[in-house]
């Protein structure tokens, strides 16, 4: 029995006294190093486009305030710049208010002396039509022309200048000239009081245009003469050579009709013309415009 007994006892310190596994070791959860992440690419943009120069015109650049041009070889020496204040007021001429303009003479000029002096003036669009209302109906008939390319228009599409105390009586070789930062439309033309001949004393180029931006209206007055013309507004003055008509004078009874049919017959003998006969050229003159730029 004891011997049993003993047996028992041992069997069950067995079971108590069992084999302990340790603990399991706590491991510590492996991270991987950190990995460096590149940059960030900046995100991609359109290549800007590339600016075109415009063709240069060979002649002198010159800058007047904030207006730019390139007098093309032959036509002038230099230019003479003004900056003409604000004029305005019941002592001040209707042709001569203004809010300040810029205003472009042109020294040796190639013709020398003629009846107009080459000009070209440069106003500011709004401050002028607040001053001068009508100068409105100016602009719009140069948008007007601008706003229908290749359009047939006379005379009577034409603008005024708002500082003539006269109108065109006259007009030929009209079309559109676009320049740097703008366009306009020219014509050759003659402006008077009364049924005035088409000469070469009082004949020019005539530019009226607008800044790409409207902020901006010019005008250009640049004398012009064909070798077809008589030399002044006398009668009798015409080469014996030309092929243009005679000016009529007051000898018909209905000067009206009669001068219309001879300001139709030189205009189509102009317009027929090859630029390149007049003096200055029309491709002269039309590249000076050309190269006109008017800084905001």
């Amino acid at each position: 029995i004891n011997l049993i007994l003993i047996l028992f006892v041992l069997a069950s310190l067995a079971c108590n006294f069992g084999v302990v596994s340790p603990p399991p070791t706590e491991v510590s959860p492996v991270t991987a190093p950190p990995v460096e992440e590149p940059p960030l690419a900046e995100p991609a943009t359109e290549a800007a486009p590339a600016t075109v120069a415009p063709t240069p015109i060979p002649g002198l650049a010159r800058s007047c305030d904030k207006v730019q041009l390139v007098i093309p070889q032959g036509l002038a020496a230099d230019i003479e710049c003004q900056l003409v204040p604000a004029q305005s007021g019941e002592d001040v001429a209707p042709w001569e208010v203004t809010p300040g303009h810029v205003e472009i003479g042109f020294t040796g000029y190639t013709l020398g002396e003629k009846f107009h002096r080459p000009r070209l003036y440069v106003f500011p669009v709004i401050d002028l039509v607040a001053l001068q209302p009508y100068v409105a109906e100016n602009i719009n008939e140069v948008r007007a022309i601008l706003d229908n390319p290749g359009g047939s228009f006379g005379k009577a599409d034409l603008p005024g200048i708002h500082f003539f105390n006269a109108g065109a009586v006259f007009a030929s070789n009209i079309a559109t000239v676009d320049f740097l930062n703008g366009a306009g439309a020219r014509a050759l033309t003659v402006f008077g009081q009364y049924y005035a001949p088409v000469n070469n004393d009082e004949l020019f180029y005539h530019f009226q245009g607008l800044s790409a931006d409207g902020q901006y209206y010019l005008i250009a007055i640049l004398p012009v003469t064909h070798p077809g013309l008589q030399a002044d507004d006398q009668e009798g003055s015409l080469p014996a050579s030309a092929e243009f008509p005679v000016y009529p004078g007051f000898s018909g009874a209905d000067i009206e009709a009669e001068m219309g049919v001879y300001y139709d017959t030189t205009s189509a003998l102009l317009n027929a013309a090859s630029p390149d006969v007049f003096n200055p050229t029309l491709t002269t003159l039309d590249a000076l415009i050309q190269s006109i730029q008017v800084a905001p």
